[in-house]
């Protein structure tokens, strides 16, 4: 956590929490049979990964209760686009042949970027490869990319996290527009867009409240 926020004095002595790649802040309980544990959260937007919920850090130590004993507390850091398989699987051939969703977490300026790798799995030299980058910014979600190596899945859908009000109308950022079906949480703040087609063929969406 230090590394991530040099100047938070508060992280320099903790041991546990770290984060899992650049965005996947996690908080192991290590006391046997324990259902709740202290965690710390510096000054950053996160996001409550079993949620999607907003979660505002504030530079203290906040206390997780009624954890269960099989779940590891987890945020998403603000300012990230994250590609995950919609559905988990008992092997990597199996989860390869699932689609892909798409977690958009604003930072504190409402953007956000990411990208995904994609090759076959297995070679040491690869022939081809897709690279697919995703930057949100102004209500958009722009995706771009090269795209050598077939993925064989689609984009399910988009999730994005931190929206204060539903939108009127979601559309594809290639005119004439193409309007996709989405569905708004106000309790949890999330947006759920259904795009369901491969990312050859998707450059992402915008969003419009008037």
């Amino acid at each position: 956590m230090w590394f991530k926020y040099p100047k938070d004095r508060n992280t320099y002595h903790i041991e546990y929490q770290f984060f899992y790649g650049d965005s996947i802040l996690v908080s192991p309980v290590t006391e046997e049979n324990a259902t709740s544990v202290t965690i710390y959260l510096s000054k950053d937007i996160f996001y409550d990964f079993k949620t999607l919920a907003p979660v505002e850090g504030t530079e203290t130590f906040v206390t997780l209760t009624d954890v269960d004993l099989t779940e590891i507390p987890l945020h998403i850091k603000g300012g990230c686009v994250l590609p995950l398989r919609a559905k988990s699987a008992m092997t990597t051939t199996a989860l390869r042949k699932s689609d892909f969703e798409i977690i958009v977490a604003p930072d504190s300026l409402a953007e956000a970027s990411g990208q995904l790798y994609f090759d076959d799995g297995e070679s040491l030299v690869q022939a081809s490869s897709t690279l697919v980058k995703f930057k949100y910014k102004d209500q958009k979600l722009v995706v771009s990319g090269k795209f050598d190596y077939p993925l064989g899945v689609n984009v399910s859908r988009v999730r994005v996290l931190g929206v204060e009000q539903e939108p009127r109308a979601v559309g594809d950022i290639d005119g004439p527009h193409q309007w996709y079906q989405f569905h708004y949480y106000s309790t949890t703040k999330v947006l759920d867009i259904s795009i369901n087609q491969p990312f050859t063929q998707w450059h992402g969406f915008e969003m419009f409240f008037r």
